[in-house]
């Protein structure tokens, strides 16, 4: 039957990585029109559910965290596919991963995750990760991030504590320094005094977001200035 269903271009249905792709069932049930939710997918996103071998299920490492990346989390933006696979131009032929036959699926290829010199692997056996910008192994400090595990979407991987610690020492630099002050008296923009993530674009974006009330920072220079003096912050001093 598939001889008679139109494969599309990768390019033409897949602008941003599968948001819009959708299905169109002929009475035989199968789509009219190959795209990439014709396989894994649903009607709102070409991301697992369902798996290929047809799981809707997270414990299941065909479906795992991918609708956690591919929509965004409260902490973070929507992570495109190429982040992690490659992403072929047409559907069919060689240049279209098959996890059964063909080698691996799970390719870190994108800028993202490669943040800061990270070196990511994909351990299939064990359904984690290691060494992504995206869950912290280029942060400063002491503390060393566990490598999460792919098919535990709870929320709790991603936790501050997941990635920064929860130590003053455990971020680095001149943290240890600045204990007597919450995370948006110099973050105002990303986070809240409570923690919570205000702006998840800015965090996860592969860029350190400093803004304060009162004061500039200057990323070439590491350093503040003009900050609240009158509220125990000093002058201009490298971070």
């Amino acid at each position: 039957m598939g001889c008679f269903r139109q494969i599309l271009p990768l390019a033409a249905i897949l602008p941003s990585c599968g948001l819009s792709c959708q299905r169109s069932p002929l009475d035989d049930g199968l789509p009219a029109k190959l795209d990439c939710s014709s396989c894994h997918g649903n009607k709102d996103n070409a991301a697992p559910p369902l798996a290929l071998n047809g799981s809707t299920s997270t414990s299941d490492n065909g479906v795992g965290a991918h609708q956690s990346h591919m929509t965004g989390v409260s902490i973070s933006a929507p992570v495109a596919c190429t982040e992690c696979h490659p992403v072929p131009t047409l559907m069919n032929g060689d240049a279209h991963p098959d996890p059964l036959a063909r080698g691996t699926v799970t390719q870190f290829l994108g800028p993202l995750a490669q943040t800061g010199g990270a070196t990511p692997t994909w351990n299939r056996t064990k359904e984690t990760c290691t060494n992504t910008y995206c869950h912290g192994a280029t942060l400063p400090g002491t503390f060393k991030p566990a490598a999460p595990l792919w098919t535990k979407v709870d929320g709790s991987q991603i936790k501050c504590n997941s990635c920064h610690g929860v130590l003053p020492a455990d971020l680095g630099g001149s943290h240890p320094l600045h204990t007597a002050y919450t995370c948006d008296t110099c973050h105002t923009r990303v986070t809240s005094a409570d923690l919570t993530i205000i702006h998840r674009d800015l965090h996860v974006d592969g860029e350190v977001d400093v803004s304060m009330a009162v004061g500039t920072w200057d990323p070439v220079t590491r350093t503040c200035a003009d900050t609240d003096t009158a509220n125990g912050c000093h002058g201009s001093n490298p971070w």
